[in-house]
């Protein structure tokens, strides 16, 4: 378990030492903003770019005081799952972070409208998609807790309804992940928003009627 809290602090550190060194590098003035388009929409102070440090190290301590609470339970298949899905998250925010810096390091359009970052909503889809098919294959290991996984009113009824949810919406979660990863390579702009918000919509409602129908059945058994 320690190494998986090195690896957390590891990356944290990683993601600001990055930014420092771009923050040294670049000039005081850069693109801090772009549309769904991926279009530089505003010019700013590259010290904005900080951001993504503090919110990385925010959802470090957040993460790694809700691990501590489930290893005081006893939980430590709850505390490794935490540990994954924060390591998970802050790799995906140090990559879309990283990729911003280096498009604003190449930026030189002169005024606000100029220049675009690339499809930036591809990046993102493809990425969740990514950490969508890693919680999914984590996620049926899950005790019941108040933090991971699919919860809902029916699922915590019992530690039964729990686990029959957890394994229903780890392979959801899955084949959510991998569409997702699949459609955004081929779907260009602004759809890849559309496609990512549509994705995760049927998610949540398949897995609450999942959690709603094992809720039914073990009441009907008992």
């Amino acid at each position: 378990m320690k190494k998986l809290y090195s690896i957390l602090f590891f990356m944290i550190l990683i993601l600001l030492v990055g930014t420092v060194i771009f923050l040294i590098l670049s000039p005081d003035q850069i693109p801090v903003h772009m549309n769904f388009s991926g279009e530089v929409d505003r010019i700013g102070s590259k010290y904005e770019y900080l951001v993504f440090p503090a919110i990385g190290a925010g959802l470090g301590l957040f993460f790694y005081l809700m691990a501590k609470i489930e290893t005081k339970k006893g939980e430590e298949s709850n505390e490794k799952i935490l540990l994954y899905c924060a390591i998970g998250t802050i790799l995906l925010l140090t990559v879309l972070g990283f990729y911003f810096m280096f498009q604003a390091s190449r930026y030189d359009g002169g005024a606000s409208s100029g220049g675009s970052f690339g499809n930036v909503n591809q990046l993102m889809n493809v990425g969740i998609g990514v950490l969508l098919v890693v919680l999914g294959n984590i996620m049926p290991k899950a005790r019941m807790n108040s933090m991971f996984g699919i919860r809902t009113s029916w699922s915590m009824s019992s530690d039964s309804v729990w686990q029959k949810t957890q394994r229903f919406g780890g392979i959801v979660c899955v084949i959510c992940g991998l569409l997702m990863i699949l459609l955004s390579l081929f779907i260009p702009g602004d759809w890849n928003m559309y496609v990512m918000i549509g994705i995760i919509a049927v998610m949540a409602i398949v897995t609450s009627a999942a959690s709603y129908k094992y809720y039914v059945a073990d009441k009907q058994k008992g």
